[in-house]
């Protein structure tokens, strides 16, 4: 029996979460010290490599004056939901 390989997702940097973080004059380093979590994961988001849990997801995005779904552009259209 083989193995099924997932279907490759296509990763999409998240230039809306760079363009309001920059706005904050924040930087990654800075954020994360704001949320006390890594400032791996924090760069892992804004690349589009990770999704944020839901809860974090509002948090950053009152953090960063705007609204989920305005922060997560590409998961609007996510097959998923």
């Amino acid at each position: 029996m083989s193995k099924r390989k997932a279907d490759p997702r296509i990763i999409q940097k998240r230039t809306r979460f760079r363009e309001l973080r920059l706005a904050k004059d924040k930087s990654q380093r800075a954020m994360s010290l704001d949320f006390d979590c890594s400032e791996s994961w924090i760069r892992s988001i804004e690349h589009g490599r990770c999704n944020p849990e839901l809860k974090f997801a509002f948090r950053l995005a009152e953090y960063l004056g705007s609204t989920v779904d305005d922060v997560f552009q590409d998961l609007k259209d996510c097959p998923f939901f």
